[in-house]
């Protein structure tokens, strides 16, 4: 290699580097006219799969002093590669949308495909499967209460202050985000604001902190080298790390609201379902007229706040240092959400907050879910009131599935809840057991409890049981009712989404059909008939007279693919003896790496074969010289990650073999060059042009000086420069 380099005029760009060019559109810009350049720039960029996404931070965040492992964004701490989490396990990383998915609407299903946003490897960090559960959508800013794993972060119920490390990686992510996606045909549009969002709509705060994070944690060399890689990948850059001022000349003027909330102060953080609730706002007012309405609005969620009913919408009373309102008395454990808006002159302000009822303390009975779910078809439970404890494990709209254990019989389904725990709460419900029958003959019953009068979440972020391996077939059975479970070696086998199938889908491992159900309050998955998936986790239940899967999440799926082997989609040439050939999918090493699965026309040896390490479409072929010609490369016996052969796939490809031709007055420097370098020893008015190993122009002009300086920007590789005319003719690789 290093003999090759030697050769070679060479565009290698360092870490940091990027052609001028790039940004060269945007120069002299400000505000949304700098934005929408900036979104012009970098918005086409390569889309890979959400599944492929933890090859790319494997490398993006691996750890400076160990290559091996990877860098958690809130925690800090470096951990396997390996140890990614495909079922929510403790002290395993998973991937962390910086910019939370559902406050945006890329949430990998048909509405923005399962690419773009969904998988944009710039928003996306490695993290501790808790920590992430923990940060939630909740949107940035300073202060809370300390997390008591990640101990440099903090929360409240509606913010997460990340750790000062990474404070500015944040930010520039958050700005990337809002930049990139504008709202182009089939993409979201995503803004930043300054107040705390925690809604649906596509809207990410608080804007004046991220600005002051922005200032205050520079960008540094690990930042630079993740913004490279995934440059590598996506080729399209983060601008704010490339260029940090670019936040302040875009948003500085939009962070200053005229109306400031200075303080909002709640009488009682958990009052009881006795006592109601005064909350007091401290507000100033920078402009002519002062402070002349604030409004205050509550609910029992986020949705139902932007439909409150006029009972629900209290005028706030100004007094002496703050305006004031109180919420009536609710019951214990609601999570209480409430919006402040504030008006003056014409302009508004919004400050957005919520608190819990507090719980009395459980007195009674615990029955085991075992116990209540017994040993035959029905619960001797049913029809009798219980209370019952277990770790939620998933949590479906209004609905949630708990477990107090692993054996037959622990999971339990819990419809309609007052209180919406989170997946890792240890809870205790109380209310009447009974069978969900839906008009059914067969003993086959959905044991629940329905409309439970209680809910407890006593703790939070505990380990999550491990669901049971199953075969399709095996799903049918009362002991994994409202357990999580999981299938594996999968094939789709009907993918007809409509009313009637109730979202649902189906595949076999040979054993029999079982069905998959999507779900609108969890995840929905786009099968496709005949795609193999290596493996599938979700809560078992039988609903509409079926036993299924229903999906959380969507780690619930894993590894999906076609039934047929790898195709070749492009090769490319890197040298006279090197070629990389990139396949239709992930290849798998012991077969992509062995030189006899191989052939190439005209004589060619295949020498060795190396798949690249994180980019598993790709293999790099080490082969006899290559002359001028075309060829034909031939893959055969190459496996995807589904065990399926390749046969015979095909790729061809054209090498421009010159032989150097140098002029001894012409030279040129510095070779191999970074895309800046001199040719020396021309004669005026001749035409130079400069081409790729493929024989494409990339350049080509006539001189007017004997010495010409060339900036250009170029991808690694090997290229001719050369002038075939009367006076100067010369060939320089």
């Amino acid at each position: 290699m290093k003999k090759i380099l030697s050769l070679c005029f060479l565009a290698y760009l360092p870490l940091l580097a990027q052609s001028p060019d790039y940004y060269q559109s945007a120069q002299e810009l400000t505000g949304e006219e700098l934005r929408n350049e900036l979104h012009e720039i970098i918005k086409a960029h390569n889309e890979f799969s959400y599944s492929s996404t933890k090859n790319i931070l494997r490398l993006a965040d691996e750890d400076p002093d160990n290559e091996n492992n990877v860098i958690l964004v809130y925690k800090g701490n470096s951990i396997s590669k390996d140890d990614f989490s495909t079922n929510m396990q403790q002290d395993f990383w998973n991937r962390e949308h910086v910019w939370v998915k559902s406050q945006g609407g890329f949430t990998g299903d048909e509405t923005y495909g399962a690419l773009g946003a969904y998988s944009d490897a710039h928003n996306l960090k490695p993290c501790d499967a808790s920590i992430n559960t923990a940060r939630g959508t909740k949107d940035f800013d300073n202060g809370g209460t300390q997390n008591t794993e990640a101990t440099d972060c903090y929360s409240t119920t509606t913010t997460w202050e990340p750790r000062d490390e990474v404070k500015g990686d944040v930010a520039r992510i958050i700005f990337y985000m809002a930049t990139r996606y504008m709202g182009d045909p089939g993409e979201p549009s995503l803004n930043v604001v300054d107040y705390i969002n925690n809604s649906s709509d596509p809207l990410m705060g608080k804007l004046s902190t991220l600005l002051e994070w922005n200032e205050q944690d520079p960008v540094d060399a690990f930042e630079r080298r993740r913004n490279q890689v995934i440059f590598n990948w996506q080729q399209n850059r983060n601008p704010f790390i490339d260029y940090p001022e670019l936040a302040n000349l875009i948003w500085a003027e939009d962070s200053t609201n005229p109306i400031v909330f200075t303080s909002v102060e709640l009488q009682n953080n958990a009052p009881s379902e006795t006592e109601s609730q005064d909350v007091f706002a401290q507000i100033f007012s920078d402009v002519n007229t002062p402070i002349q309405s604030v409004t205050l609005k509550w609910a029992t969620s986020w949705a139902d706040l932007y439909n409150s009913p006029s009972e629900n919408i209290i005028q706030m009373t100004e007094g002496d240092v703050s305006w004031a309102a109180t919420i009536p008395a609710l019951p214990e454990g609601t999570d209480v959400k409430y919006q402040i808006t504030a008006s003056a002159d014409g302009l508004q302000n919004t400050f957005y907050g919520n608190y819990v009822v507090a719980l009395n303390p459980f007195e009674g009975t615990i029955t085991s879910i075992q116990d209540v779910q017994g040993t035959g078809d029905y619960s001797p439970f049913d029809g009798l009131n219980i209370s019952t404890k277990g770790v939620v494990t998933a949590v479906l709209g209004d609905d949630f599935y708990m477990q107090d254990g692993e054996g037959p019989r622990s999971g339990m389904y819990v419809y309609t809840s007052p209180v919406i725990p989170s997946i890792g709460d240890s809870v205790i419900v109380t209310g009447e057991v009974s069978e969900f029958q839906w008009e059914d003959p067969t003993p086959e019953k959905m044991t629940e409890l329905a409309y439970p009068d209680q809910v407890y979440v006593l703790n939070s972020n505990n380990p999550i049981p491990n669901p049971i391996d199953i075969t399709t077939g095996g799903l049918a059975n009362e002991d994994y009712e409202g357990m999580l479970v999981r299938v594996t070696d999968v094939t789709a086998t009907y993918a007809t989404f409509n009313f009637d199938d109730y979202g649902q889908w189906r595949v076999n491992d040979g054993t029999g059909e079982c069905n998959i159900h999507n779900t609108q309050e969890g995840y929905e998955y786009p099968a496709e008939v005949g795609e193999y998936i290596s493996s599938i986790t979700g809560v078992s239940t039988y609903l509409f007279g079926e036993w299924k899967i229903s999906l959380r999440m969507e780690d619930d799926v894993d590894g999906g693919s076609d039934l047929s082997g790898p195709s070749i989609i492009e090769t490319t040439v890197i040298n006279e003896t090197t070629i990389a050939v990139f396949f239709s999918e992930n290849v798998e090493i012991s077969s992509a790496e062995n030189p006899a699965n191989y052939s190439i026309s005209n004589n060619i040896i295949v020498e060795s074969a190396s798949r690249h390490p994180f980019q598993w479409t790709r293999v790099n072929l080490t082969t006899s010289f290559h002359v001028s010609g075309n060829y034909e490369v031939i893959a055969s016996n190459v496996m995807d990650e589904a065990g399926n052969l390749s046969s015979g796939a095909q790729g061809s490809y054209s090498v421009l073999g010159l032989e150097e031709n140098s002029n001894p007055h012409v030279t040129l420097y510095p070779n191999p060059s970074n895309g800046t370098f001199f040719i020396e020893g021309l004669e005026r008015n001749e035409a130079i042009e400069i081409v790729d190993i493929l024989g494409k122009t990339l350049y080509q002009n006539t001189t007017s000086e004997e010495k010409l300086e060339l900036n250009l920007k170029l991808n690694n590789g090997l290229y001719f420069v050369k002038h075939l005319g009367s006076k100067t003719p010369f060939i320089i690789k």
